[in-house]
C-alpha cells in the first residue's frame, strides 16, 4: 500500500511506499514554528511530483537540510539532507497525509531545542 500525501492546493504530491512506524514532532526552533509532524524515509521511498517552479527550497544554520514549501499555498511539504545521496533521509511533514491515514501511529517528542534527545 503506497500512502499519498499533498500540500493544500495540491500543486505538491508524495507518494510513499509504506507508513511510518512512529511520527515526530520536533521542538526545535524552526519545527516548532512550522507545527510540523515528520516521518522519516529514504529518498528512494518517496516520490514527489509537482512543477518544476512549484517547490521553495529554504535552507538555515549549517545548511545541511533543506525545507520544501509550496510557492502557492506555502505549506512545507518535506525535508532533505542536502549532503547525502539516494539512501539520504527525506523526511515528510505528516500534516500533508490523510488524518485516517496515520490515526493509529505513534507520536514521539523530540527535544530538539535543547538535550537532542526523544522525551519518552
Amino acid at each position: 500500500m503506497t500512502l499519498p500525501a499533498a500540500c493544500h492546493c495540491g500543486a505538491i504530491r508524495l507518494e510513499i511506499d509504506f507508513a511510518p512506524e512512529t511520527l515526530t514532532q520536533c521542538t526545535c526552533s524552526i519545527c516548532r514554528r512550522y507545527g510540523a509532524m515528520w516521518a522519516y524515509y529514504t529518498r528512494k521511498n518517496v516520490r514527489i511530483s509537482c512543477a518544476p517552479d512549484a517547490l521553495k527550497k529554504y535552507r538555515w544554520g549549517d545548511e545541511r537540510i533543506e525545507f520544501a514549501h509550496c510557492r502557492t499555498c506555502g505549506c512545507m511539504t518535506h525535508y532533505e539532507d542536502v549532503e547525502e545521496g539516494e539512501d539520504g533521509r527525506l523526511a515528510v511533514n505528516a500534516r500533508m497525509m490523510e488524518p485516517s491515514d496515520i490515526a493509529s501511529i505513534r507520536v514521539r517528542t523530540f527535544d530538539g531545542a535543547a538535550t537532542w534527545k526523544y522525551l519518552d
